[in-house]
């Protein structure tokens, strides 16, 4: 069966641009899906020039669990491939390897690619890129690790448990961890690459994590020494900070270097107090 891509957009011009041609140039067949939230700077002209399968997301009624139902409903296929309008795929052989992550094997739920930074991505948003993704190798150390950016999902698991329609942050790490917890596997496919990252500032830094820490803090368990200043948020950040120094110093990246005590406080910062806004909703 020919499989669906779906992306998300929202005034995603020019980038966009970028990643439509290299989805064209694929080497496998498949049919796409737009679900576009009112972009108004020519991505929905853009995106005509690939498809008249367009959806449009009203301003104010975006969020994320139900466009992903929304999206998987309309997608007839039995792996739906999900996009982001701003992963550009590296070469024609992304959707081809990125479906091979299946196998044969009956109780896999999701796959994720690799991504790659931009050539302007800033050296330790580029790090950060490299180390969640790379050869996969760190992926083990985690509690779990995801990407719905450039991703497969299996129908079958999807429609045994619909995304999560009631968080706004993380829906897709909520959703592959209640499979695994059923028994099902998420697989890692390094060969299938996408371009994508994202220069941050720290008050965008902040607001990421403290997203991301507020998800995590209802999504996993947590036991009392996992949760606690030191495990979760101290000895992270001066890991984080120790990491980076060992990154740029080599490289000559003294001003990154300079910079990372503070990046990596934001991000502390942001993370613990999402995270005890999580705690909190979690025990209410």
């Amino acid at each position: 069966m020919t499989p669906f891509v779906v992306t998300r957009s929202h005034n995603d011009m020019p980038i966009i641009s970028e990643t439509l041609a290299g989805l064209h140039e694929q080497d496998h067949e498949f049919e796409l899906i737009c679900l576009d939230n009112e972009s108004d700077d020519g991505t929905v002209e853009e995106l005509r020039k690939y498809t008249n399968r367009i959806v449009n997301i009203p301003k104010g009624s975006y969020i994320p669990g139900r466009v992903l139902n929304l999206g998987m409903g309309l997608a007839q296929s039995e792996k739906v491939v999900f996009l982001n309008s701003d992963c550009s795929p590296q070469n024609k052989s992304w959707l081809r390897n990125l479906l091979t992550g299946f196998g044969a094997n009956g109780r896999i739920a999701a796959v994720f690619g690799r991504q790659v930074p931009r050539l302007n991505c800033r050296p330790l948003f580029a790090k950060d890129t490299e180390s969640t993704y790379g050869d996969g190798s760190l992926q083990k150390y985690w509690k779990h690790c995801f990407s719905m950016a450039s991703s497969a999902i299996s129908r079958s698991v999807w429609e045994s448990q619909k995304f999560n329609e009631n968080i706004r942050y993380s829906e897709d790490i909520e959703w592959t961890w209640r499979a695994r917890q059923r028994g099902y596997s998420i697989e890692y496919v390094a060969d299938s690459v996408v371009t994508h990252s994202h220069n941050y500032t720290l008050g965008q830094f902040y607001r990421r994590h403290y997203g991301e820490g507020q998800a995590e803090a209802v999504i996993f368990p947590w036991t009392k020494w996992e949760r606690s200043l030191l495990r979760y948020s101290l000895l992270p950040c001066g890991r984080q900070v120790l990491s980076d120094w060992n990154y740029c110093l080599p490289k000559a990246l003294y001003g990154a270097a300079l910079y990372s005590p503070l990046l990596r406080l934001a991000q502390m910062l942001g993370r613990r107090r999402g995270f005890q806004t999580g705690l909190n909703e979690k025990n209410q």
